[in-house]
């Protein structure tokens, strides 16, 4: 079926589709259909007779991929997208290393680390090398070994650099280096890559195989990368590598959204494409389709201020719709108590909890809004938690798959050697790796051969426990090409993990079970497909799945959405909530030192800015509670950018925003409150009404929330501006009518 595409896109949306050949470059502002581009490219690729096994389609999570192949299904009504090469940087990565790693001295059943697996890894190895953990911390440690490999720089490289050694010294960090070597051989050893790996490896097999990356450049004719602001300078790499040939490459980005940095994310790729590329044609995506005229107007005026960018005009054709509000707040916790009776204030005009997004630079800032969420029944979630497969339990049995496939694999071996518990302790494992490290062979060969095992100094219960360890997985290893649900079953039966759960059936134990119990669940589902369902393919799948593709499961639950602004690139809320403006927090301490790194601050308000659908509400408080102190503030510098015409700033008074509720409040009986007589006449005040506004002598301003002239005495709850909710008995309380 021919795809017809002339009714449905904008002239520069048909233009960027139809042109086909040669390196293209496409600006995708905020909110300019640029998913939609990118499918109808694809299809329209394949409407031209391109074999969909000769594109290759690269995106940033599994997510999107999944969205554009689901796309383009629908526009061509037809099958013929299977072939195409669609997914993120790692899952293509490691679908062609999965083929071809023999060829650079790895199994091609090797094992997919995530960062725990990597860091736990570091701190054995500056265990190991008797090193100062504050120093060596082995997040930092690992997180600085993940920056060198983006950057394409390995062990003999960096070891080669005396400017990076000499570094070192100066950081009392000498020892880097020999971590880093150590790292690397950790992993080869155990036929394993870590994330970055997939990048690397795949870089490095193309450069030393000049056959494979020749086939490959044949394979894929056209390439086409989303979110190419986003992109490191190893997949820089490979793109140039695979496009060499044809150079029918097609990026589509928005580098005033590249926020990324700190993952080694490089927006002079963008930025430098037209220069390394000649004849490149450009196409700009600049009506924004998602906000209106005001936020659009407002976020342009606010990105305008970076110098390092391309030259573009968002648009809105939209209504003008509302100006971008501005508060300002005594302190943090009224700034969260406030949004959050703003909040209420509109889901009682009818709007959905999942309309709103509260939005902050850091997660430490949710707290506070957090308490004003609950005190008043809203029910909320916060974005970037554990995720499924990262949950122990999870990852336990996870490491008896993996130990299947792969019994090179010492870190998932280490993991459940004495899980469940089987009498197999630290002291002991030290021992077995310290032999393992000695022969130059795996922990597994080291423990399921009796001649090697019996050269360890170890009790006698010691070595049955490990023997019946062996015997266990050596059984289990029979079943390697069964079907994968019934490993499952076999696997958790003989390992006797739900029997030691239910033996002990806490709240935590009982959530483990439903956890391993719903991966059995996916596994049952997984091993129904036709094909692709062998337990190294959902080895494959799940690893993958946690690479940078932090997905979260959604359900239909109603519920106002707290995230970082991070967290939110790629999303819209009708209504977006970004607090903490402040400087030394957004923009951050750290990040206003430097020119290019305020830039990427301030494209990070761009981002938060254009996730918003009908309004923008910012908020600044001018003192904020850290660090067991109460500091003063000053509003983000970014505030005063925004020009003034399309915002708002809300005086002060607003801040007991609750004050006209929408709903009003309900008669007690037929009793008037406005006008109360008793029998005892001085123990309550005439006159006093819901949402009047008070001073009190020792709380301040206030505003009356409810008022309760039951068992002879009058009480007020009032909520003060610098003292939240505070329940007052009129008789005793010294307060004045405002208003």
């Amino acid at each position: 079926m021919k795809l017809n595409v002339q009714n449905s896109l904008n002239p520069q949306q048909l233009a960027a589709v139809k042109s086909t050949e040669g390196p293209i470059m496409i600006i995708a502002g905020p909110g300019s259909g640029k998913t939609r581009v990118i499918t109808e490219r694809i299809a329209h690729l394949i409407n031209k007779e391109v074999k969909a096994e000769n594109i290759l389609a690269l995106t940033f999570t599994n997510k999107a991929a999944r969205e554009m192949k689901t796309r383009i299904q629908q526009i061509i009504n037809n099958n013929h997208t299977s072939p195409v090469w669609m997914g993120t940087f790692h899952s293509i990565f490691a679908r062609i290393l999965r083929k071809e790693a023999n060829l650079i001295g790895y199994d091609n059943n090797f094992t997919i680390y995530d960062n725990e697996d990597s860091v736990k890894i570091v701190r054995r190895i500056v265990t190991d090398l008797k090193l100062d953990k504050d120093n060596y911390n082995p997040k930092y440690i690992y997180s600085k070994i993940s920056f060198l490999k983006n950057q394409l720089i390995n062990p003999d490289k960096y070891d080669k650099d005396p400017t990076l050694k000499e570094q070192d010294q100066k950081n009392k960090r000498s020892q880097f280096i020999n971590i880093y070597k150590k790292y690397c051989n950790a992993c080869r050893e155990s036929n394993s890559m870590d994330f970055d790996d997939l990048l690397l490896k795949t870089h490095e097999l193309f450069q030393t195989k000049k056959d494979i990356l020749a086939f490959y450049q044949e394979s894929f004719k056209y390439i086409l990368i989303d979110e190419y602001q986003d992109t490191n300078k190893v997949q820089d790499a490979i793109i140039k590598q695979i496009g060499e040939k044809y150079k029918n490459i097609c990026i589509v980005g928005d580098d005033s959204q590249s926020i990324y940095s700190f993952r080694g994310a490089n927006i002079n790729n963008m930025l430098n494409f037209k220069t390394f590329y000649k004849d490149v044609k450009e196409f700009k995506l600049e009506q924004n389709y998602r906000s209106t005229q005001n936020i659009v107007n407002a976020a342009n005026s606010l990105i305008a201020y970076n110098k390092y960018k391309i030259d573009k005009t968002i648009f809105s054709k939209n209504e003008e719709g509302e100006k971008i509000q501005l508060f300002e707040y005594s302190n943090g916790r009224n700034e969260g108590n406030n949004i959050s009776a703003m909040i209420s204030q509109s889901i009682q005009y009818g709007n959905k909890k999942s309309d709103h997004a509260i939005l902050y630079r850091t997660n430490s800032q949710s707290k506070v809004i957090e308490d004003g969420l609950r005190k008043r029944g809203i029910n909320y979630k916060i974005f970037g938690g554990l995720s499924f497969y990262q949950r122990k339990e999870i990852k336990d049995v996870m490491a008896f798959f993996k130990l299947l496939v792969n019994q090179y694999d010492d870190e998932s071996l280490l993991r459940i050697i004495n899980y469940p518990t089987r009498g197999i302790g630290t002291t002991t494992i030290l021992k077995i790796r310290q032999q393992a490290e000695q022969k130059q062979i795996t922990i597994w060969e080291t423990i399921s051969k009796p001649d090697i095992l019996n050269t360890i100094e170890l009790t006698k219960n010691t070595k049955k426990n490990i023997s019946f360890f062996t015997i266990m997985m050596n059984e289990i290893f029979q079943l390697i090409n069964n079907n994968i649900f019934e490993i499952a079953k076999t696997l958790i039966d003989k390992t006797g993990i739900i029997r030691r759960l239910q033996d002990d059936p806490t709240e935590e134990n009982i959530n483990r079970l439903e956890n391993i119990g719903e991966l059995l669940n996916s596994i049952k589902l997984f091993s129904m497909r036709n094909s692709n369902n062998t337990l190294i393919d959902f080895i494959n799948e799940i690893s993958l799945d946690e690479t940078k593709d932090n997905e979260e499961i959604h359900d239909n639950t109603d519920y106002v959405s707290l995230m970082t602004v991070h967290q939110s690139k790629g999303l819209e809320f009708p209504y977006v909530y970004i607090v903490g403006l402040e400087n030394g927090l957004f923009p951050s301490q750290r990040n206003m030192r430097e020119r290019q790194l305020i830039e990427e601050e301030r494209r990070l308000f761009y981002v938060a800015m254009t996730r918003a659908i009908k309004k923008v509400i910012l908020s600044y408080a001018i003192s904020r509670f850290q660090f067991g102190t109460i500091n003063t503030t000053s509003k983000s510098l970014f505030l005063e950018e925004i020009n003034h015409f399309f915002i708002q700033k809300v005086k002060k008074k607003y801040e007991q925003v609750e004050t006209k509720p929408t709903i009003k409040p309900p008669k007690l009986g037929h009793r008037k409150l406005t006008r109360i007589k008793a029998s005892n006449d001085d123990n309550y005040i005439k006159g006093l009404k819901i949402g009047q506004d008070i001073s009190h002598n020792i709380f301040g301003k206030g505003e009356i929330k409810s008022i309760d002239n039951t068992n002879g005495n009058q009480k007020i709850t009032v909520l003060f501006i610098e003292h939240g909710t505070k329940i007052l008995l009129t008789k005793f309380a010294k307060i004045k009518i405002l208003t």
